[in-house]
């Protein structure tokens, strides 16, 4: 299984989208997404749900990544 840090990023990347626009539409600073894509930073059930939604994923599959 995937862990959160590659997930996000994979998912980024498929979605040929920059760390930067991802932001933008969810509502992160893109320094706090960079720290989440690099696994420095866990992230709140708040900015999961809003990731699970913007890659049009369940937040239960994308919040089973994290681990603490």
């Amino acid at each position: 299984m995937e862990n959160f840090s590659a997930k996000i990023k994979s998912l980024r990347q498929a979605s040929r989208l920059t760390l930067q626009q991802v932001c933008d539409q969810v509502g992160i600073p893109p320094s706090r997404l960079h720290e989440m894509e690099l696994g420095v930073r866990i992230p709140t059930d708040g900015q999961i749900a809003a990731l699970a939604h913007f890659f049009k994923i369940k937040t239960d599959d994308l919040k089973k990544t994290v681990t603490n």
